[in-house]
């Protein structure tokens, strides 16, 4: 039985500003961070002796690269010798004339797809390399590879950077249906551009886009990391691919919506908040555990700790005498978290009982919703009719709902 092993990396984005983060310091420490994910990804491609790794795109910012990381990039490579490491450029790192991939010697198992017209032919492994879009010549690009022989009795892997299955518009970069892609007949399609796993397939080809290694903004949620895989012919020439995810990240973003109706200020606030982290849980993507959001001993979580970065969203209906002090609030809340930024979702609470007696239809309204809440035994419906008195006030009132 002949095999080929490989990791399959993507979006590392190595030297992105991270200005979201308004601190220097550490905006440097999560640079690093993503520098110390290649690290350990190239330790276990030593480790297991891996025959490829795959980078599809965005491997660095070219507006930001420093000649340091690029020093670096080259002593990792270097380092992997008895691999083979093959790079499609992608919108962030792309293929130009002052492009780093172009005024750098990276050693000879380095492999930079610079033409997707050219198939990479890596005769010790009998694999063929191809890529797509590499200059922006999409359609022209796939219609070739379609019309082409691909041998069966190799292992065919396609490096794509670009938009699959979603909206196309004039923002996408080198836009395709999955439908077309598998539609080609590779073994393997290492997929980049989207910073969150996700896996395609069919009877001859496994596709996935393995997400970014280090989370990079609040709408990538859940566990980030690598692909190693490995495709396999047997003597009856029939293939089989197997797959695994490797969980790679050292924080996660979270976005978080938290009630604080009955508190009075902003101490029980920040009490709140904490209590939530404490005991809210969130489900790990894969094996489907829960875990508590905030531990109190950060230095070994994975997920869900004071090392992770949060979006939290105060809500909920407020007495008028109190209304959330944001700045302060998040004084004390960012002593305890990496990273913290908060929304005011809250509204005052209305007094309904001043309206209990009204004949208009205000006072209709409130008296349907008190009838209701005292047949309802259930306390989330209880929780929603409350919901609804107080929004249905608000634009009977106001005119308008926050």
């Amino acid at each position: 039985m002949k095999q080929i092993s490989f990791l399959h990396t993507a979006d590392l984005h190595l030297d992105l500003p991270f200005s979201s983060l308004r601190s220097d310091e550490k905006a440097q420490l999560r640079r690093s961070e993503i520098e110390s994910s290649l690290d350990r990804m190239a330790r276990k491609i030593q480790e297991e002796k891996i025959n490829l790794l795959i980078i599809s795109g965005d491997l660095f910012e070219d507006k930001y690269i420093k000649g340091t990381t690029v020093t670096k990039l080259k002593n990792v490579f270097s380092e992997l010798y008895e691999t083979e490491i093959v790079i499609a450029p992608g919108n962030h790192d792309p293929i130009t004339e002052k492009s780093c991939y172009k005024n750098t010697f990276w050693g000879s198992n380095v492999h930079i797809l610079e033409d997707s017209r050219k198939v990479l032919y890596l005769e010790k492994y009998n694999t063929c390399i191809y890529s797509l879009g590499v200059k922006k010549d999409l359609r022209l690009d796939y219609e070739e590879i379609l019309d082409m022989n691909i041998r069966r009795d190799r292992f065919n892997l396609l490096v794509f950077h670009g938009t699959v299955d979603m909206p196309f518009g004039e923002d996408d970069y080198n836009s395709i249906t999955s439908k077309e892609l598998l539609a080609l007949n590779m073994d393997y399609v290492a997929l980049g551009h989207m910073h969150c796993y996700c896996r395609y397939g069919n009877e001859k080809t496994t596709m996935i886009n393995p997400g970014s290694p280090e989370p990079l903004g609040f709408d990538e949620e859940g566990e980030h990391g690598c692909v190693k895989g490995a495709i396999s012919i047997s003597e009856d020439s029939s293939k089989h691919t197997e797959i695994q995810f490797i969980p790679l990240a050292l924080r996660h973003y979270h976005n978080i919506q938290i009630n604080i109706s009955d508190c009075t200020s902003d101490a029980e606030a920040v009490e709140r908040i904490e209590e939530y982290l404490r005991q809210g849980r969130v489900s790990h993507l894969r094996t489907g555990e829960e875990l508590p959001l905030l531990k109190s001993d950060a230095s070994g979580a994975r997920q869900g700790s004071s090392r992770d970065l949060y979006s939290i969203a105060l809500s909920g209906f407020t007495s008028r005498s109190y209304s959330p002090d944001l700045a302060y609030i998040h004084e004390k809340l960012e002593k305890k978290l990496f990273f913290v930024k908060l929304k005011n979702l809250t509204s005052a609470r209305l007094d309904y009982e001043q309206f209990l007696e009204d004949p208009g239809i205000k006072g209709a309204f409130i008296r349907r919703i008190l009838d209701r809440l005292d047949i309802e035994s259930s306390a989330e419906k209880r929780d929603t009719l409350f919901l609804a008195m107080q929004y249905g006030l608000q634009a009977l009132e106001n005119e308008r709902v926050d």
